[in-house]
């Protein structure tokens, strides 16, 4: 479980302000920086090759390493020599690009590639720093224990992989070393080599399994010099009893998300009563030995959260008066603040996110005149947030109510004693005015989204916000005025705006592409999309919504400056012109959304260079022409929309093969033509072909049942992607439907209506049992429908009007009990209708009209003596004729006819009157017909000649 702090904005403020690990300035070997102050010293010739042999092996995307030349290797970035002999001391190759997203994102700053062994020659070595970097697939390399006067070493997340060499525990010289972080395939089978280093005084193996490490603690615990330990997600299993316990010296251990014995707090940790910085976090602890935590009387630090501790445990907490950090977030038990909390006058940091709180917020809170970071978000607190509160907390910083049942009651007029940094109150009630009290505050992060502001921006306010870093006011609907102007920050690595859902109006002037995320989707905005301003700091955005709006004119060429960008939605505009050709340049764009606007011409093939693409909406415009056959190349694929288009071509056999991942598929509404290419059977994680609404003939493929994800019941996942706009249209009852992004997962169709298939239904199609939409409407498809019908457990739709089904309907369509749309109508289906479970509930007549030979209700025609039609017997068709009636009207037309013949020759004998006057109509037609044929005769004659 991935601690919230870690992911949130909150969480650089609290760890910069309380982080008790500053080891880092004991260490004082030369400077990081180019070390100009060795210039006029002496570079060792053979250090000098030793450096140039690992830079060769080196991995140097970003050229990091381009001052590695000539002979003064004492002046080369990242190396530090002795200042009168010239051998190497220092070697700090951490990369200090923060990574803004996952750690295997894009990192082209890190070094990678393998580490030499001619590193060991430098054998004077004291300072090596290889972190933030990506060494992966290759373990830390043996030769490293060579370097016996290191004394600093850094390795971590460095994605170092596989076993930790045991050769480490060579360096007994070594007070620092950190190697946590690395990997999730970094491990230590036997910890018993770090008891070795006797000088260590800080040791760091976060996320290093250590589950095979039983006495791990033990040999740890034999390090008389060590202060910090941290072990945290070690999966370390830590016994209730450990003797003896040489920790006297420490005084910071974090040995959170391991695996606690009986899940308690051990006893041994009250003898670590010159603890600093303690951290248990997401352990699933219960309640402490009683008067554990009263003894650590020195603790400044205490991080509990993600565990089970009760109110009474909360108030215990409150005597440890040293204490300047308290989290306990994400605990599992209910329970109110505490009104002891007022006894903390010295904590600078309370966090009780996701606790589950409830109550009012005591007015005691007041008395943290010391507090400078105050979380309480995502709770069930209640009741109102007043001055009283907040009156006398003149040195708060950053303050968190988000998701919370509070009511901020604040003055308009109100002047705080502090100045926020960070303010954080979605979804809490602050409107419906805006709150004039922010005029006073210097923010860099705001965030008032889904805050009930009825009301228009101020333009104090607009002013604020020229070079704020974050600010989400989204989602407050009657939020009004012209969107916000912003300015180019220096030195500002990630900004946030969003302004969505609301009702902004006028056109938006040139943004500054140093926004990372521009959000003003779904307001009113007009006019045409300005060009990004590229200052000075060059181009970082990264998503850029507008979707939603009234923008005109074409999308601006401009957006290609944007070389960063990996979100582009501009749907829903109207929006004209074609598709620039340049953005086949954007190579880290994984989202295109450009559905219903207005854009015409072919689709351009450059869209082919989107190797990165995994979502792709051209759907609700004027495209004509063919698919560019570059599109096959779009391996990373999970949604393609090209629906409601002009669009006339074959439905190419290489869309089969073009992403294994694809997952939604709907080519609804445009022009193709031909046969579905069993090809498409290759993309069996689809779970949504619709193909509705175009001119396809042939059959449909016998091999549907290779959709596996449509087989099973389980749903897809889309870990790789978290848009949360994106939305696909689909057929389900009767309608088409739109689904967003977050219920895409869980849709699984097949829509092949209005067009002209012919054949049966193929079996494999009766083989998706996860299956919830069927459509197949409006065809020419025949046979009977299959029994087999009843395995599509999970349908919920099923239309198959407009077909020339003919035959009985299956009594297995009954047990379907997820079945809540059906329409039957328009084919030549006959017998009972089935009864029972869900059908009953479908009493519609007009879902079986057109079928003539079908009764039973809901029709209001009844069964012959209410009894269907075995299996064998005839099937009426829609003229309530048996299938068979022909077959005996030829059996008996022969014998019919003679016994005819004889009744009426018996009358001529035995009636005179009636042979006379038979007899005188054949005179009277057999001359009738000699003169005709005379007649006739003479006019070829005369024509003729």
């Amino acid at each position: 479980m991935e601690h919230h702090h870690l992911c949130t904005s909150s969480s650089f403020l609290l760890l910069f302000l309380f982080s008790s690990i500053l080891v880092t300035s004991q260490f004082t070997f030369g400077s990081s920086k180019q070390a100009s102050d060795h210039s006029n010293v002496t570079c060792i010739e053979s250090e000098r090759r030793a450096l140039l042999q690992l830079k060769h092996g080196l991995k140097d995307e970003s050229n990091r390493l381009s001052s590695w030349i000539g002979e003064g290797c004492c002046s080369w970035e990242g190396v530090g020599c002795h200042k009168t002999t010239g051998s190497v001391l220092k070697l700090d190759l951490r990369n200090t690009v923060p990574l803004y997203f996952d750690e295997d994102y894009h990192c082209t700053n890190c070094l990678g590639g393998q580490l030499s062994p001619s590193l060991a020659n430098l054998t004077n070595l004291r300072y090596l720093d290889l972190s933030v970097n990506n060494f992966s697939t290759f373990q830390v390399p043996t030769f490293l224990g060579l370097l016996k006067n290191l004394r600093y070493l850094n390795l971590s997340n460095a994605k170092f992989d596989g076993e930790i060499p045991h050769n480490l525990g060579n360096l007994s010289h070594l007070r620092y070393l950190d190697i946590g972080l690395s990997s999730s395939g970094s491990m230590i089978k036997d910890l018993r080599w770090v008891a070795r280093l006797s000088s260590l005084e800080v040791l760091v193996l976060s996320l290093v399994n250590l589950s095979t490490a039983q006495d791990g603690l033990r040999a740890i615990s034999m390090l008389p010099s060590l202060t910090t330990l941290d072990l945290f997600g070690c999966h370390l299993f830590i016994h209730s009893h450990l003797s003896p316990v040489n920790f006297t010296s420490l005084s910071s251990l974090d040995l959170g998300e391991n695996n606690f014995s009986n899940h308690m707090i051990p006893p041994w940790l009250g003898n670590l009563t010159g603890l600093l910085d303690l951290r248990l976090g997401d352990n699933n602890l219960s309640n402490p030995v009683h008067g554990l935590f009263e003894q650590m009387t020195s603790l400044l630090r205490l991080d509990l959260w993600g565990n089970r501790f009760d109110v009474s445990f909360f108030k215990s907490l409150c005597n440890l008066s040293n204490l300047t950090y308290l989290d306990l977030s994400s605990n599992d038990l209910q329970l109110s603040i505490p009104s002891e909390i007022g006894q903390l006058s010295r904590l600078a940091a309370l966090s009780l996110f996701g606790f589950n709180l409830y109550g009012s917020i005591p007015v005691s809170l007041g008395r943290l005149t010391k507090l400078q970071v105050l979380d309480i978000s995502y709770t069930s607190l209640t009741g109102e947030l007043s001055e009283d509160h907040l009156g006398k907390l003149g040195e708060l910083q950053a303050l968190f109510l988000s998701h919370s049942f509070l009511t901020l009651n604040l003055s308009s007029t109100w002047v705080p004693p502090f100045q926020l940094q960070q303010l954080e109150m979605a979804s809490i009630k602050v409107g419906p005015q805006f709150p004039g009290w922010l005029r006073t505050q210097k923010f860099e992060e705001l965030d008032m989204s889904n805050a009930g502001i009825s009301d228009a921006i101020p333009s104090w306010f607009r002013v604020l916000c020229y070079d704020i870093s974050s600010l989400d006011l989204s989602n407050n609907n009657n939020l009004t005025g012209n969107p916000l102007e912003f300015k180019e920050v220096k030195n500002n690595n990630y900004r946030f705006v969003s302004l969505s859902s609301n009702k902004l109006e006028g056109s938006l002037k040139s943004f500054p592409s140093d926004i990372s995320s521009l959000d003003l989707s779904q307001n009113f905005l007009t006019g045409e999309i300005p060009p990004p301003y590229v200052g000075e700091m060059g181009a970082s955005t990264y998503f850029l919504k507008l979707s939603g709006n009234r923008f005109t004119g074409s999308i601006p060429e401009d957006l290609c400056k944007l070389k960063s960008l990996s979100e582009l939605d501009l749907s829903n505009n109207l929006l004209s012109g074609k598709v620039p050709l340049c953005f086949g340049s954007l190579r880290f764009l994984w989202v295109l959304n450009l559905a219903n606007n207005n854009l015409c011409g072919q689709i351009p093939s450059s869209l082919g260079n989107l190797g990165a693409l995994e979502i792709l909406h051209l759907n609700g415009n004027k495209f004509i022409g063919r698919l560019p056959s570059s599109m096959q190349h779009l391996s990373n694929l999970v949604i393609f929309d090209l629906g409601d288009n002009g669009l006339r071509d074959t439905i190419p056999a290489w869309i089969g093969e073009m992403s294994s991942n694809l997952m939604f598929l709907r080519f609804q509404s445009n022009n193709f033509y031909g046969g579905i290419s069993d090809k498409l059977c290759l993309l069996s994680n689809l779970q949504v072909l619709n193909l509705a609404h175009n001119n396809l003939t042939g059959y449909i493929p016998h091999c549907f049942n290779n959709f596996s994800m449509m087989v099973s019941s389980e749903h897809g996942s889309i870990l790789t992607i978290t848009y949360d706009t994106t939305n696909l249209q689909n057929y389900k009852g009767g309608n088409e439907l739109e689904y967003s992004f977050g219920n895409l997962v869980l849709i699984k169709s097949i829509s092949l209506s209005t067009n002209n298939l012919v054949g049966e239904i193929p079996d494999g199609i009766m083989d998706l049992a996860g299956i919830q939409t069927l459509n197949l409407s409006h065809n020419h498809l025949t046979g009977r429908i299959s029994e087999k019908i009843g395995n599509l457990k999970r349908l919920e739709t099923l239309d198959l009007s407009m077909n020339e089904f003919f035959g009985a309907i299956p009594n297995n369509l009954s047990t379907i009990n997820s079945l809540s749309f059906l329409n039957l109508s328009h084919n030549s289906l006959s017998g009972e209708i089935p009864s029972g479970n869900q059908l009953q509930t479908l009493t519609d007549p007009s879902i079986y009209e057109g079928n003539n030979g079908l009764c039973g209700k809901p029709l209001p025609k009844s069964c012959p003596e209410n009894k269907s039609p075995a299996k064998n017997d005839p099937i009426l068709d829609d003229k309530d004729h048996g299938e068979f009636d022909w077959s005996w009207f030829y059996a008996g037309l022969g014998p019919g006819f003679a016994l005819g013949l004889v009744g009426f020759l018996a009358i001529l004998l035995f009636k005179r009157s009636w042979r006379y006057a038979y007899f005188e109509f054949l005179e009277s037609a057999s001359d009738r017909i000699a003169a005709m044929i005379a007649l006739k005769t003479t006019r070829r004659a005369r024509n003729f000649r």
